[in-house]
């Protein structure tokens, strides 16, 4: 009962948001196309549904030149399982209820990524993580957009958490779901398929691609055309959005040379991947953890497209290098994780309001946080092979 009651308090706060101050606009596209497409009968890939988004956020069509967002779906149509039940009620409730769901789920993937490492960390270090969850630059922005980000991060530790317990079958179930954000999971996916073949753990393949196969088939059912629809959106999108992946801002700062950069760095971080890869094949739980969490870190790295709402995907590889330098020093190791929260915490929000023009993020907003996550797993790995050892 006490649980239910805060939802609805939570639930009516955010609805009080949503009618004084209209916004969420990435959740606002997909309840777009859900919404003409469950009720109206519309493709939600077609321009007419983008132009309904459109008017709902500029109150006329995007102006392209100006980087307005076309708020097209965007989104691939199996996603639909999760935003039709909001598609078929009015966006205020809808966009509040959504807002709910985000802020429920971002202390449930802090919990999570606890119990992935196997930590127990004291009461107060983990209400601070759960608070931290919430508050920080890239969470916060993620609940007042509305972005999927948040269910797909849960999508995914739920899946490796379901690995490590061994529950193959949901494990491949969950690893198929996440393909409703594919960005965010198209390195990961691969390599957990890899792995499971490695340690003959083929539940985990046999149900992640009847899943897909399931997923897709049911799709164009409904559909027929959507995958080709669904491409001209993504190529569409790329055509007016300025930020490439966070490679392209590093090879930013020698313009002359940015592109080859560009190529030559990701080509670097996919060759660097491999080796990780090969490196965790056939090797226990622990070892792909850990491989699992660069290879999360690095896909935000190099992806052709990213945001920075979905760096929540990342918080579990700053709890799992909080939860080695426990296991390291004890509670001595207490104070280095709060400074490191406290300096996340402030230092994002700092380079945000320092560097904001309008409503737009800086490039530099997308560097820190996959960056710092990659140097805490590379110091972490000596101590995850040492414990492998021995």
């Amino acid at each position: 009962m006490l649980v239910a009651g805060a939802l609805t308090l939570l639930s009516i706060a955010n609805y009080r948001l949503a009618v004084q101050a209209p916004g969420g606009n990435d959740f606002l596209a997909r309840w777009v196309g859900a919404n003409q497409w469950l009720v109206h009968g519309l493709d939600p890939y077609s321009p007419q549904v983008s132009q309904e988004a459109q008017t709902l956020i500029y109150g006329r069509p995007a102006e392209r030149e100006a980087g307005e967002d076309v708020a097209h779906f965007a989104y691939p149509l199996f996603s639909m399982l999760f935003f039709g039940p909001f598609g078929l009620i009015p966006y205020p409730l809808a966009r509040a209820l959504w807002m709910t769901l985000l802020e429920v789920g971002l202390p449930v993937l802090a919990i999570l990524s606890i119990q992935l490492c196997g930590w127990k960390p004291s009461a107060w270090i983990q209400r601070i993580l759960i608070l931290f969850s919430v508050l920080w630059y890239h969470g916060f922005r993620a609940v007042i957009l509305g972005q999927f980000a948040v269910l797909e991060a849960l999508l995914i530790v739920g899946a490796l958490l379901a690995i490590q317990r061994r529950q193959d079958g949901v494990a491949g179930v969950l690893l198929a779901l996440t393909l409703s954000k594919p960005q965010m999971a198209v390195l990961l996916i691969p390599f957990a398929f890899l792995w499971a073949v490695s340690t003959r753990r083929l539940q985990i393949l046999a149900w992640g691609i009847g899943t897909m196969l399931l997923l897709l088939v049911g799709s164009l059912a409904l559909i027929p055309s959507w995958p080709t629809e669904w491409a001209r959106q993504i190529i569409d999108y790329t055509s007016y959005t300025a930020v490439g992946p966070p490679v392209s801002i590093l090879a930013g700062l020698i313009p002359s040379g940015a592109g080859p950069i560009t190529l030559v760095l990701t080509g670097v971080g996919l060759i660097y991947l491999a080796f990780v890869w090969q490196q965790a094949l056939g090797k226990e739980d622990r070892w792909f953890q850990w491989s699992a969490a660069v290879t999360i870190a690095m896909t935000n790295l190099i992806a052709l497209r990213t945001a920075t709402t979905n760096y929540v995907v990342m918080l579990p590889a700053f709890i799992l290098v909080f939860a080695v330098w426990n296991e390291r020093w004890g509670t001595q190791g207490n104070p280095p994780i709060l400074i490191a929260l406290l300096g996340l915490f402030v230092g994002l929000w700092t380079l945000f309001l320092i560097t904001v023009e309008g409503n737009q993020e800086h490039p530099a907003l997308y560097l820190p946080v996959p960056l710092l996550s990659l140097a805490g797993l590379w110091w972490s790995r000596w101590w995850v092979l040492r414990r492998l050892k021995t």
